[in-house]
């Protein structure tokens, strides 16, 4: 099974991204945007929470 492209480097079949591409998630880097093909750590930790009503998101 081959891996998904990873975001910035090379596209689809291996051609490059197109500068736009690269320039929005470079963008959406500095704004602390989660991007495609990497782990969002809020839905992370908001998944690996216990179910409520206790836990660190309802202060238990």
């Amino acid at each position: 099974m081959h891996g998904q492209p990873r975001p910035g480097s090379h596209g689809y079949r291996g051609q490059p991204d197109p500068p736009i591409y690269a320039a929005l998630l470079a963008r959406w880097t500095t704004e602390g945007r989660t991007l495609p093909g990497r782990r969002d750590p809020d839905w992370s930790r908001i998944a690996s929470s216990p179910i409520w009503p206790s836990g660190p998101l309802y202060g238990g």
